[in-house]
């Protein structure tokens, strides 16, 4: 085995971080490795078009056909996509010089991290195997979104977590396993929703608890001779099958029962209304397009299905307990969830507050019968909010936020619309996973970028357009693996004066076909590809009216 590669010290750490959890060790982890891989997912695996190296890519939406390359390739890539003067004469010959030496860079790996292999988007980390978009984390393999994480298995989007195998959004939580949606606790199986809690087991939307199983709370000595029964079981089919059943999977047995569930808390659901003014949103929109195209455009819901086509999917659907309507987004295994299990975020605090079962119960649970047992609370919500949050439309994963509208999971973000994981960031909209970031429209996968449109995997760059992978570029167009650049199109500096001509060209190109509802048809994920197919001209339409058929589905 390569001396370089992270699996023998993190074979090590799968099998301390088992004995911390399960009490003892289960196998190696090359033997778990489709079962911790599947929160996840896969990451791509394409071939360096310059050393044909396999390069893992975490991001799927690049163009059928486009050329790839290694993160440590990107100068040499850089060199290729610099475009001569003379393809700049006018605008379709410049796409054309761009697409053919435009190369789309996996394997990222970035800031102060060593032992990364078959990963991308990853930062200042070391020991990471198969993971992606992580930064500041230690011996995580088969992570996603993973913060600030330790010796994490199979987990996606873990933050500030450690000794945990098999979560989903967690924060703060150490010792975990089946742990989702869960903050501030310790100690925890097969949990969902729970804050600030220890030493809880098939329980769900808890606060403040000590010693559940099956949200009921038992004495000290009761619970841990229950819980080491059931670790031994758990450990035990680990061991043989190499796999266990997941949280969802347990619920999704469990028979129906939502009558005699809701007439436990009907009296005691408390629905927040945290606002509903869209005209803010709407004046931010407008604000955001006249910055970067000189042109207002209005109505953010004529541009729907333009904004979100390479965002994270929203799809509504209704409780189970209610029929109330529920917002949810494909975060944290939010999609798995059957809608016989759905509730509302207040409907599911009722729960927590009033619903457990017996102590018989408690005492026969074992994982083969616990969706026989946990019918009455092994309810789920995707709607879950911290802190005050003022003026949120249709938002369903919040904290700390204000002035948004269709967008999740959000963190400290305001004027924001149509959009997938914002953090820090204002102003921006149809965007996926950007931080710290303000005005903004279609960027991806960045950091610190202002006054951008169709910018992807980029930090610290503004007023730029079309842009991959690049850092530190100020008044940029078509720049591909770029750094440290003023005013350049297609990797050249060309002084302001011939930046702005060809700025205006483009958009000359771009603001037409979208101020008459048109696809401009060009994009960050597609540009690489226009030499080989004409992507370039206006196509559909790109208002989305609402039928019986995608109503259902919110794209």
């Amino acid at each position: 085995m390569d001396t370089d590669s992270p699996l023998p010290e993190l074979d090590k750490r799968w099998r301390s971080t088992c004995k911390v959890v399960l009490k003892e060790e289960v196998g190696a982890l090359s033997d778990f490795a489709r079962y911790l891989s599947a929160p996840a997912g896969e990451l791509e695996k394409k071939q360096s078009a310059l050393s044909q190296r396999d390069v893992y890519f975490a991001i799927r939406e690049y163009c059928e056909g486009s050329k790839r390359i290694a993160f440590d390739e990107t100068q040499a890539a850089a060199e290729k996509a610099k475009v001569g003067i003379n393809d700049m004469k006018d605008i379709d010959s410049l796409l054309h010089a761009v697409s053919e030496n435009a190369f789309y860079a996996g394997g990222v790996v970035l800031g102060n991290s060593s032992f990364v292999e078959q990963s991308s988007n990853i930062s200042d980390s070391f020991q990471v195997f198969a993971s992606s978009m992580s930064t500041d984390s230690k011996y995580i393999a088969y992570c996603r979104r993973a913060k600030e994480c330790e010796s994490t298995f199979g987990c996606d989007a873990p933050g500030n977590s450690s000794f945990i195998i098999r979560c989903n959004d967690t924060y703060k939580a150490i010792r975990c396993l089946e742990a989702w949606c869960t903050s501030d606790s310790n100690d925890c199986y097969y949990v969902r929703n729970l804050a600030d809690c220890s030493e809880c087991m098939f329980s769900f939307q808890l606060k403040s608890k000590r010693h559940c199983i099956g949200n009921l709370p038992l004495e000290k000595g009761k619970y841990f001779s229950l819980k080491e029964k059931l670790l031994s079981e758990i450990a035990e089919k680990l061991k043989k099958e190499k796999s266990l059943p997941s949280l969802i999977e347990i619920a999704g047995r469990c028979k129906s029962e939502p009558k005699a569930t809701y007439s436990k808390i009907k009296g005691a659901i408390r629905e927040e209304d945290m606002g509903h003014d869209k005209s803010k949103i709407e004046t931010a929109f407008s604000s955001t397009t006249k910055l970067l195209f000189g042109t207002e455009l209005s109505g953010i819901d004529n541009y729907k299905a333009y904004l979100t086509r390479h965002t994270g999917k929203f799809a509504s659907e209704k409780s189970a307990l209610s029929g109330k309507p529920i917002l949810k987004v494909d975060y944290g295994g939010n999609f798995l969830i059957p809608q016989s299990r759905l509730a509302t975020h207040a409907e599911c605090r009722a729960i927590g507050a009033l619903v457990s079962i017996d102590e018989e119960s408690a005492e026969s649970l074992t994982l083969e019968s616990a969706h026989e047992i946990l019918c009455s609370i092994a309810y789920f919500t995707t709607e879950h909010y911290v802190s005050t949050n003022l003026n949120i439309i249709e938002c369903p994963v919040m904290g700390y936020c204000a002035n948004c509208y269709r967008s999740a999971p959000a963190v400290s973000a305001k004027e924001c619309g149509y959009s997938f994981w914002p953090r820090h960031s204002d102003h921006c909209f149809g965007f996926n996973v950007i931080f710290a970031s303000s005005f903004c429209i279609n960027c991806y996968h960045s950091v610190k970028l202002s006054r951008c449109f169709e910018v992807d995997s980029s930090r610290d760059c503004a007023d730029s357009y079309f842009c991959h992978n690049c850092e530190n570029v100020q008044n940029g167009i078509f720049c591909f693996n770029a750094k440290n650049l003023r005013y350049a199109v297609g990797n050249v500096e060309v002084g302001r004066e011939k930046y702005l001509q060809v700025k205006g060209a483009l958009l000359r190109r771009i603001v037409p076909a979208l101020e008459s509802g048109k696809d401009p048809g060009l994009d960050i994920f597609n540009i690489a590809c226009i030499a080989q197919k004409q992507v370039t001209k206006p196509g559909r339409k790109i208002a989305c009216p609402q039928t019986p058929e995608n109503q259902k589905e919110a794209p």
